[in-house]
């Protein structure tokens, strides 16, 4: 299980490329917005299943998976995610059709290692290095040769 568990990185930027490529298509046959609409209730739909799931057979998930929600606890900035999926599947398609899934992609994996990075040192407090510096500055480097070509 835990080979499968580090692929999940792999398999998530396939599933990210391929939403976007489908959503491209989808978007090009119904409109953009029909697409990201499809998208929401497929996903409410498959977060209920696994959220109901997740409270009738608790022993099937890991803890920090089970369902443990408490209305006090509400944090207005709890919407953001929602959001920020929303403007991913919004974009995704949209970039695809303009610029290619080479060119958009690229650039995405970059600005989410530079984002990652930032992430890490002012929220996670961990240390910034000059490798992963220097390594972030290779990647922005490929996106231009990419986006260039």
């Amino acid at each position: 299980m835990n080979s499968l568990i580090s692929f999940s990185p792999a398999i998530l930027g396939i599933a990210v490329v391929l939403q976007a490529g489908l959503n491209k298509k989808i978007a090009a046959q119904w409109g953009l917005t029909t697409a990201v609409l499809l998208n929401a209730l497929v996903f409410a739909v498959v977060a209920i299943i696994f959220y109901s799931l997740s409270v009738w057979r608790m022993d099937w998930f890991p803890v920090n998976m089970k369902a443990n929600f408490d209305s006090k606890t509400f944090l207005w900035w709890y919407i953001i995610p929602g959001i920020l999926g929303c403007v991913l599947v919004f974009g995704g398609p949209w970039a695809v059709a303009r610029w290619g899934a080479v060119h958009t992609f690229i650039i995405v994996i970059s600005a989410q290692l530079l984002a990652s990075l930032i992430w890490d040192w002012q929220v996670e407090n961990l240390p910034v290095s000059t490798v992963r510096i220097a390594g972030i500055g290779l990647s922005w480097i490929g996106a231009f040769l990419v986006c260039k070509s």
